[in-house]
């Protein structure tokens, strides 16, 4: 499983990050992977030195405080900084992330939400903090001014943006010892670990009567006398009834079914209460915006509500501005030729349309639908088929129906050959269930009277 952490700048990203290693887990840092890149004979400091010369000290070497100075007041050098490093990064990252073998691997990417890397990862799990303590870390750490703080902060996308596009959030307000319970409770919903088996119980030592002192004996219990003038010893005098013993086994039956009904109420209480909290966790890492839009614009294609659901919280995150580091655009992030098409085969390739257009919710998905409409009737509503083209490509799809490897009969696509259309799709159909539960269930069809 694939987790990206992410946060904003002094946030406590590198603590949770260390916390995860110091238990066993890798955590690729980009951070580390862009320093190794700039750093000497770094692959990228070529083209870093071209394109910020007055940053390099005259031995060569990077001051790297001079550029972050420069690209964290300058957005256009920023934007240049990052088409330098961010290709090379990501390269590096799923290089070192396809290495390891282990059931979780973490990516700690500060700017993972604005390189539109989400879609890379099974999870992404986000830093928050509170912003004035955030300025306050990030002045003492960095030794910088108010101003200078400020700055740097507002050149990243605002945590809320980020927390509400996570997965997961991680508070860091409180103490290290805190933050780490918070982690560990969410490594404990992911992995669970083994149960314990419990320790034999040692077997009790017996109690060793001491012998009877020679020359004594124990005391004999005194005798009643009875009406009658018999008598009875103490031993018979407490043996129960047969009525008494009635009563015993009444009672203990009793208390038996009592328990047994309250133990199995408690159980059933415990695990509809589990199931209310995983319910609700579904739905907050589901949410529905634009229901409207896509039940209208659905219903014209003829589309599965829930499908389309699916592919914008897989690819926005319902993030109408969203855009991707290849530049596509919107809820469902369209590139630019292919929403020129669909405008072309929608009438709309007028002097009117333009490519920013698709920042509006309703341009986005009327686009959207009709393009994954189109899918459906070229691949006959086949929703592998549909969002693999949706992701990689018709001409990718139909190049894999051709392969024997891929599909046995040119029809069913039975392997999905690359690893990033094959976890996208595993996202989208796995989304579009949890949409069609929660929110586009089919109606139950009424019955009839006899």
């Amino acid at each position: 499983m694939r987790i990206g952490l992410t946060g904003s700048i002094a946030c406590g990203k590198s603590t949770v990050a260390g916390y995860l290693r110091s238990l066993g887990y890798r955590v690729v840092d980009a951070d580390a992977v862009s320093r190794e890149l700039t750093a000497e004979n770094g692959r990228a400091l070529p083209k870093v030195r071209e394109a910020f010369p007055d940053c390099f000290e005259a031995d060569g070497t990077l001051n790297r405080k001079a550029l972050g100075a420069v690209v964290f007041s300058d957005p256009e050098a920023k934007k240049r900084l990052e088409n330098i490093l961010h290709p090379l990064i990501f390269e590096e990252i799923d290089r070192q992330m396809a290495e390891v073998t282990d059931p979780l691997v973490f990516a700690d990417i500060p700017l993972l939400f604005e390189c539109g890397m989400e879609r890379q990862f099974d999870e992404v799990w986000t830093v928050t903090l509170d912003p004035a303590l955030q300025l306050k870390r990030l002045m003492e750490r960095d030794h910088l001014t108010e101003a200078e703080a400020r700055a740097r902060i507002d050149a990243q996308m605002p945590q809320s943006e980020k927390a509400a596009r996570a997965d997961r959030c991680i508070p860091t307000d409180g103490t290290q010892a805190e933050t780490r319970i918070i982690v560990d409770e969410i490594l404990t919903r992911i992995v669970p670990p083994a149960s314990r088996r419990r320790r034999r119980r040692e077997p009790e030592s017996e109690t060793v009567k001491a012998p009877p002192v020679p020359g004594t004996a124990a005391p004999a219990a005194s005798p009643r006398p009875l009406a009658k003038g018999r008598i009875i010893s103490q031993k018979a005098r407490r043996a129960p009834t047969p009525v008494m013993m009635a009563l015993m086994g009444v009672f203990l039956v009793a208390i038996l079914t009592v328990s047994v009904f309250s133990i199995r109420a408690f159980v059933q209480y415990q695990a509809e209460q589990r199931r209310i909290a995983a319910e609700a966790a579904e739905r907050a890492r589901h949410p529905l915006v634009y229901e409207n839009l896509i039940q209208q614009y659905s219903a014209s294609q003829q589309l599965d509500p829930s499908l389309v659901a699916a592919v914008i919280l897989c690819e926005s995150s319902f993030d109408p501005h969203a855009v991707s580091r290849l530049g596509a655009r919107g809820l469902m992030q369209l590139m630019e030729d292919t929403a020129g098409w669909i405008a072309h085969k929608l009438g709309e390739d007028t002097k009117d349309y333009s490519f920013d257009r698709l920042f509006d919710p309703e341009t986005n998905i009327r686009f959207g639908t009709w393009y994954l409409g189109y899918l459906s009737r070229r691949y006959d509503g086949d929703a592998k088929k549909m969002v693999c083209a949706y992701h990689a490509g018709q001409g990718n799809v139909d190049a894999w129906l051709k392969k024997p490897e891929y599909s046995t009969d040119g029809v069913t696509l039975t392997t999905i050959p690359t690893q990033d259309t094959s976890q996208y799709a595993g996202r989208v159909l796995k989304a579009r269930e949890v949409y069609e539960k929660y929110y586009f269930a089919p109606p139950v069809p009424e019955t009839q009277s006899l």
